[in-house]
């Protein structure tokens, strides 16, 4: 096994990884960054308000100047579609809107919506043609429109470690719309790094995949994984910009284990989610949240426990987690897998079954069964959790649009088609299918999605169309806002790899 890069030692090979992954094996790009020079004034976060990895970053001020961008050389000799982009370096949780206007004739271009943003998440504006050349030639000023708390971005400061290119502002040129291959290259680089838990769990669970045939996988992996947990440590940003040093804080951190266990099951993070595990553990082996007898769970745990629970059973020879995993498994399919839908949370009693069909529980219900199926050992329980999972496929399928994808709510047409929902139940069918948990009809569903879903690349190869993080509730999960997720990269590893 190659040998662990340190955190340092990783942030500084970024800028090198970022640039291979823009450049097409014949030498041309499909696109170009147009990078913005930040000329505001020097802004620094307070002590307690931790920016990921330390990049550099500004406040979008609410009030004054603003946060001013200008390109360097300002040529406006440009007729391609452009999209001005910023990537939030703020766990956002309220609504919270940017005014983006001409630096010095003062012309709007238009609001960018960041509502309930996450760490590493872009967000972009399609800049009006007419309007092209005077953005070029005067930059814009960015301002805080509403929202009660400061909003930050990745940007180019004083910092010693930068945030890479495709999370820098920047100006988006390309003359082609979707690439269906971007995708890869695009997980291939440091801009798939995603908040840590379930996020960047996802992105390292695509990367192990494409590990399998993809030798620069299985190295961007490892550096991946060193981000986080170098120099034998766990350190992230938690809620609302906290930074955590070797804590878990809550379920749904659990599945970077997964593949942290695969790679370097020596690590002293294993030892630690698993005493965190033996924390939140019932006398009947059910691993959630909370305390009592009538906890909250939540089809999320399928994937985000008993996965790394499973894996972690095997790697390292611990059979006693065999129980765990298929124990909170078994919770879940007992109480979320109705005959009408699959609910994605409810109590431990049976009650308070909310967010049924959500597309996006649904994959991870899927998407837990068919990993951890695939790590644990054959039994009659696990027999039973495969004909589970073939049940749940059937009804699944059978909410599939002619087009491939499937509602935010799969039996709701009017919250609308939604892409990570999408991706992440195609991930399940094509893992299944490769498995031999499920039969051809999961293959070709999923290879019907992965068409649906091309329309939604960016040219860099970002999926856009994802509703956003659940952190607005219902009525953010049933409206019409949708975000780029870079999570879902590790989705498409599953679906195209």
């Amino acid at each position: 096994m190659a040998p662990y890069l340190t955190r340092r030692q990783w942030l500084l090979a970024s800028a090198l990884l970022t640039v291979s992954a823009r450049v097409k094996g014949n030498g041309t790009k499909p696109y170009q960054y147009m990078l913005a020079e930040k000329i505001a004034e020097e802004n620094t976060p307070s002590a307690d308000f931790y920016v990921p990895f330390g990049w550099g970053a500004s406040r979008v001020p609410s009030a004054g100047p603003g946060l001013t961008l200008v390109w360097k050389p300002a040529s406006s000799a440009i007729s391609q579609p452009a999209r001005l982009r910023i990537s939030s370096a703020t766990d956002v949780r309220e609504v919270c809107t940017v005014l983006v206007k001409t630096a010095t004739s003062g012309q709007e271009v238009g609001v960018i919506d960041v509502r309930y943003a996450t760490y590493m998440q872009p967000f972009e504006l399609a800049i009006p043609n007419a309007l092209l050349p005077t953005v070029i030639q005067e930059g814009v000023i960015l301002t805080q429109q509403s929202g009660n708390k400061p909003f930050w971005i990745f940007s180019r400061t004083a910092s010693p470690t930068s945030a890479p290119d495709a999370l820098l502002p920047h100006i988006l040129l390309s003359d082609q719309g979707s690439s269906a291959d971007a995708w890869k290259e695009r997980l291939l680089s440091v801009a798939s790094v995603q908040t840590f838990g379930w996020m960047h769990g996802c992105v390292l669970d695509g990367l192990q995949e494409l590990s399998q045939s993809t030798p620069e996988a299985k190295e961007l992996l490892k550096q991946h994984l060193a981000l986080y947990f170098g120099n034998d440590r766990l350190e992230y940003a938690g809620f609302s910009n906290s930074r955590l040093v070797n804590t878990i804080n809550g379920v749904e951190s659990l599945l970077p284990f997964a593949m942290l266990a695969q790679v370097n099951p020596r690590h002293p993070g294993i030892d630690r989610a698993l005493a965190f595990c033996k924390d939140h553990v019932d006398a009947n082996g059910v691993i959630a949240d909370g305390e009592g007898t009538n906890r909250t769970i939540k089809t999320e745990e399928c994937y985000t426990v008993s996965y790394p629970l499973a894996v972690m059973a095997k790697q390292l020879k611990r059979p006693e987690l065999v129980s765990w995993a298929i124990q909170t498994l078994m919770a879940r399919t007992r109480t979320l897998h109705q005959s009408d839908a699959i609910y994605q949370r409810g109590s431990e009693s049976g009650g308070n079954l909310t967010f049924g069909n959500w597309g996006r529980g649904v994959a991870w219900y899927l998407l837990g069964l068919a990993k951890s199926l695939v790590h644990l050992p054959n039994n009659s329980e696990t027999e039973t959790l495969r004909q589970t999972f073939r049940r749940a496929v059937d009804q699944v399928l059978g909410y599939q649009q002619p087009n491939g994808l499937w509602f935010c709510f799969m039996d709701q047409p009017q919250t609308g088609l939604e892409t990570s929902g999408s991706a992440g139940i195609a991930a399940a069918l094509s893992y299944g299918y490769r498995h031999g948990l499920l039969d051809r009809s999961a293959r070709v569903a999923a290879a019907k999605a992965g068409k649906g879903l091309v329309p939604y690349f960016t040219p860099d190869g970002f999926l856009t169309g994802t509703v956003q993080a659940n952190k607005g509730g219902l009525a953010l999960q049933t409206g019409n806002f949708r975000v780029i997720a870079p999570y879902t990269l590790g989705f498409l590893a599953h679906v195209y790899g």
